[in-house]
C-alpha cells in the first residue's frame, strides 16, 4: 500500500527539512509505503541493508551501507526514527491525499445517527452500527456485521519512536481499517488504523466488548477475541484462534490456527497451530497438567 504525497518533493528538500545527508540521485518522492512496496518515487525505510539491489527510482532512508544497494539514500544512523521525522514534516508541509468522498452504505445497512461515519468508509448489506460508534476514514466494513455502541474503529494506533532524548515522537498513520463479513466488533473496543498497511480482520471473527487492537494487527477467518484482551501492534491471529479474557500478545507474535490462549495469560512468544497456552509467560499446557 503506498501512500501518495499531495504534490512531488525531491528528496533533497527532504533531507534539508530534517538534516538528513543525500547520497546518490535526488528522485523526487511521490508516496511513502513499506520496503516490500518498492517502485519509482516511493519513500521507505530500512533498518539493515536491503538483500538485493533496488532498481527502482525509489528513495532509502536507511545507514550509509545501504547506497551499494540502492541508488537514493537518506543517511540515517536510526532510520525508524528518521522516517518518523520525515512523515511529520511531509504530513505539515506538502500533506497526504487522504479519503474525502461521503461514506458508502448499503441501503440495507442500519447505521444509527448517533454513529460518526467518517468520509471514504463503505458499510455492506445488512450490517449493523450501533449509537455512538466510532467509524473512522478510509474504513471498510463487509456484509452482516454488528459493530456496537461504543466501539472506535479507525483512529490512530499508540505508534511512537523515541528520540535521541528519550522523548516520543508519534508516527503519522496512513493505514485503515478492513474488516470482513459476519464480523463483530463489541462495545467500548478499539480497532487501530494501520501505520503504512491496514489493520484486519477477516470474515467470521467476533471482537468482544473492551478489546483493544492495535495498528497493523491481522486477525484471521473465525478466530475469537474475548473481554479486555490486548492484542499489541502486528499481532497475527490464525484463522480459529482463541484469545481469552484479560490475555495479553506483546507485538509482532503470531498465534497459529487454532491456537487457545488462556484467561490472564501475558504471551511473549509465537504460538504455533492447535497449541494451548497459559499463564505470565505464557506456557504451552501439556495434556494431563
Amino acid at each position: 500500500m503506498c501512500h501518495k504525497l499531495k504534490r512531488k518533493v525531491a528528496a533533497s528538500e527532504i533531507a534539508e527539512w530534517c538534516g538528513l545527508t543525500l547520497l546518490g540521485i535526488d528522485f523526487s518522492v511521490e508516496c511513502v509505503a513499506p520496503l516490500s512496496e518498492r517502485g519509482d518515487g516511493v519513500l521507505c525505510f530500512a533498518k539493515t541493508i536491503p538483500d538485493q539491489p533496488v532498481q527502482d527510482r525509489m528513495i532509502l532512508i536507511a545507514n550509509e551501507a545501504a547506497v551499494e544497494k540502492a541508488p537514493c539514500v537518506l543517511v540515517a544512523a536510526n532510520p525508524r526514527l528518521e522516517f518518523a521525522r520525515v512523515l511529520d514534516h511531509i504530513d505539515k508541509k506538502v500533506g497526504f491525499l487522504r479519503p474525502i468522498a461521503a461514506p458508502i452504505i448499503h441501503p440495507t445497512a442500519q447505521v444509527s445517527p448517533q454513529a460518526f461515519i467518517a468520509p471514504g468508509v463503505e458499510i455492506g448489506a445488512r450490517s449493523l452500527v450501533l449509537p455512538f460508534a466510532f467509524i473512522g476514514e478510509g474504513t471498510h466494513i463487509g456484509t452482516d456485521c454488528v459493530i456496537k455502541s461504543g466501539a472506535v474503529i479507525g483512529q490512530d494506533g499508540f505508534g511512537f519512536e523515541r528520540d535521541e532524548d528519550g522523548l516520543p515522537l508519534r508516527l503519522v498513520h496512513l493505514g485503515f481499517v478492513a474488516i470482513g463479513n459476519h464480523v463483530e466488533v463489541g462495545s467500548l473496543t478499539t480497532v487501530c488504523r494501520g501505520t503504512l498497511g491496514n489493520t484486519v480482520i477477516e470474515d467470521h471473527a467476533k471482537v468482544d466488548d473492551h478489546v483493544h487492537v492495535a495498528h497493523n494487527v491481522h486477525i484471521g477467518v473465525g478466530a475469537m477475541v474475548v473481554a479486555c484482551a490486548e492484542l499489541s501492534g502486528g499481532v497475527v491471529l490464525g484463522r480459529g484462534a482463541w484469545i481469552g479474557p484479560n490475555s495479553n500478545v506483546i507485538q509482532q507474535k503470531r498465534i497459529g490456527a487454532g491456537a487457545l490462549v488462556g484467561i490472564g495469560s501475558n504471551v511473549l512468544k509465537d504460538v504455533p497451530d492447535g497449541v494451548t497456552v497459559a499463564g505470565n509467560p505464557a506456557r504451552q499446557l501439556v495434556h494431563g497438567n
